[in-house]
């Protein structure tokens, strides 16, 4: 990833374990990290990152300089909604791709996304707006990811799937070329995808079988 073009400071939103990572992909891209913002009183108080404030904090501070965020939050729910809550205050979002990151010339890739080390997305791949592509994920050629969903570690997909808005796709799952995942589902650690996957459910196994189904945030 080369540098971004940056305004303002740039500030990690979420100082979890995840936060923590994507503060380090971003000093690995030479980007100065001002600090974090964190929601959890707890977390403000007890981390040893450098937590600058709250959202407050942050609509306070856009309202009167520029202020780019990255996003580092997990849980896809709750970072659909601190991204739209920054997009309504004029926070940039920042796109955060690590060097060891492989990304087609041909991919489009929205703004809030991180993608980890060593993950890769092929040709003519679409990943949408604060989605997660996680350590050595692979999206192969023509897929397309939707918001803020998450791609775990060593998750792969092949040709031609469907990430549909806010899924989960577990550490090592598999997912063959052309299937359907539906919005707001989620596939188990390990699982394979050999057929496709309704809204809102959650699936194991090889091949993937539906465990239970969601009552959905969507």
């Amino acid at each position: 990833m080369t540098k971004p073009a940056i305004e303002g400071q740039v500030i990690v939103y979420g100082a979890s374990g995840h936060g923590k990572v994507v503060a380090d992909i971003l000093r690995a891209c030479s980007v100065e990290v001002a600090g974090f913002v964190d929601d959890d009183p707890e977390r403000r108080g007890g981390s040893e990152s450098k937590i600058l404030g709250d959202g407050q904090w942050l609509a306070a501070r856009a309202a009167q300089k520029p202020v780019t965020v990255a996003l580092g939050i997990g849980d896809n729910a709750t970072r659909r909604a601190i991204a739209h809550r920054c997009i309504a205050t004029g926070v940039q979002l920042l796109t955060v791709v690590h060097p060891a990151a492989t990304i087609s010339p041909s991919a489009k890739i929205f703004p809030g996304v991180v993608v980890m080390a060593s993950a890769v997305v092929n040709a003519d791949a679409v990943i949408g707006l604060g989605a997660i592509i996680n350590t050595a994920a692979i999206v192969e050629h023509d897929c397309h990811v939707g918001e803020f969903a998450h791609l775990s570690p060593r998750t792969a997909i092949g040709g031609n799937v469907e990430v549909g808005e806010l899924s989960w796709l577990g550490i090592g799952s598999t997912v063959i070329p052309g299937i359907k995942i539906g919005t707001a589902s989620i596939v188990g650690a390990g699982a394979t995808v050999v057929q496709d996957v309704d809204d809102g459910v959650i699936v194991i196994g090889t091949p993937a079988r539906i465990l239970r189904r969601l009552q959905t945030r969507t």
